[in-house]
């Protein structure tokens, strides 16, 4: 799709302003503005590009007011890629006003530099306890000051060893059913790591060996959704080349926004590069979310023990709406024995993180936080599970600020949990 900002004005001119997308856009629901909604968006973008407007700060402000949560996306009569729109102009802004010293320095020295991103990490991990605080009953962190982060938020701290230092970059099983690659994403190599080692785990209990590529890096999304598509056309080339090196089946991931970028945002950013355009569309073929992968092997609900829990689950915008994949978490869910699986209502409306979102507009993404945690409450669930770490880590937030004791994971932890339950079940009882 051409991404230049003009040519959009073919795509603006097919809303009709029906107002459907009050109804979806959790943005909306609480500020109860016009120029909040994608129709509203979608007519000050209109007006830039027809010259009637200017890049104000009060445009780009409500530029950055959007979850890029695709609800008005998959709800609109005229299928408008509003989502496409804000990025557009997002894009727009920083080829005319250049990004902020903070955002390139985040972008273009760390994110893009393996090295960099590693050492700067590890350095975080040393040094995290003077920086931030423990969190209630001794659960996350805290702010000490606030640094660009709200004093209130609660954080994940950052793990002792970084996921991709765990395990060898080839993780062998005897008589291999299949041979796949894991892109791990940033938070399961940095904070989560107890998710990259549940899916690890599962897949090896299934006869499936992995490979973790050790020069693979961020996913790019941050850098693309903020405007600075030079940056994120170097990083996606960068992570093409890596896993297009390697003889695998299938590209496992178990985040919805790093899947959505690579298997089909590489394909559009690079579309009109001679080499990449190819090996994009190459690599996005194989690129699989960890349950499609998991429901697709013979036999992997016969591993399952006993698990006598209430669970939920949360749909994270980016796996459920980009990448299609509602059901087979559910699948896995109610194939566990004990488990009693209880459907929250809306289950696929946004937890309000957004990545940066949730950085710059606190305030408003946790008043759509406390829609989601009183959704997630109401359900009496003692697990909260969930394909998304962004997603994990601003529930958490979320349960923590108004005192609800459910405990959140990946459902690859969930699963990873039975097939331990059925181990332990077959273990002779000590003498």
């Amino acid at each position: 799709m051409e991404r230049s900002f003009k040519s959009w004005k073919r795509e603006v001119i097919r809303c009709i302003r029906c107002g459907a997308c009050q109804n979806v856009c959790p943005v909306f629901s609480e500020l109860q503005a016009e120029s909040t909604v994608a129709r509203g968006r979608v007519k000050l973008i209109r007006g830039v590009i027809d010259q009637e407007l200017d890049l104000t700060e009060g445009f780009i402000n409500k530029m950055s007011l959007c979850l890029m949560c695709k609800a008005c996306v998959v709800n609109c009569p005229s299928g408008v890629n509003v989502d496409k729109l804000v990025e557009a102009a997002r894009k727009e802004i920083v080829e005319r006003k250049g990004l902020s010293p903070l955002k390139k320095l985040i972008f273009r020295l760390v994110l893009k530099n393996r090295w960099v991103f590693n050492t700067g990490m590890r350095t975080g991990q040393i040094f995290q306890g003077l920086i931030f605080r423990k969190g209630p009953n001794g659960l996350g962190m805290l702010p000490r000051m606030s640094l660009g982060i709200d004093k209130r938020r609660l954080l994940s701290p950052l793990a002792l060893k970084p996921f991709k230092t765990i395990y060898p970059e080839v993780i062998k099983v005897p008589e291999p059913t299949m041979r796949v690659a894991f892109f791990t994403g940033c938070m399961i190599n940095y904070i989560y790591t107890d998710t990259g080692q549940a899916v690890v785990n599962v897949l090896k209990r299934n006869g499936v060996e992995v490979v973790i590529p050790a020069l693979q890096n961020c996913c790019g999304t941050p850098v693309r959704i903020n405007g600075d598509y030079e940056t994120a056309r170097e990083m996606a080339k960068a992570n093409i080349d890596v896993f297009l090196k390697e003889e695998v089946d299938t590209v496992v991931v178990a985040c919805g926004t790093c899947g959505l970028s690579l298997k089909e945002e590489y394909t559009e950013l690079l579309e009109d590069d001679p080499i990449y355009a190819e090996k994009a569309k190459k690599l996005g073929a194989k690129i699989k979310d960890f349950t499609e992968l998991v429901v697709s092997l013979e036999g992997f609900e016969n591993k399952m023990g006993h698990l006598p829990i209430k669970v939920t689950y949360h749909d994270p915008c980016h796996l459920v709406r980009g990448l299609k994949i509602k059901e087979q978490p559910r699948q896995i869910i109610r194939g566990i024995p004990g488990v009693s699986f209880e459907e929250m209502n809306k289950p696929d409306t946004c937890c309000g993180s957004g990545g940066s979102f949730s950085l710059y507009h606190y305030e408003l993404s946790t008043k759509i936080n406390d829609n989601k945690v009183q959704t997630i409450s109401q359900t009496g669930a003692e697990v909260l599970a969930t394909g998304c770490s962004a997603c994990r880590m601003h529930i958490e937030d979320g349960l923590n600020r108004q005192g609800i004791g459910v405990q959140v994971m990946h459902t690859a932890q969930l699963l990873e949990m039975a097939y331990e339950a059925k181990e332990l079940c077959g273990k002779a009882p000590l003498k």
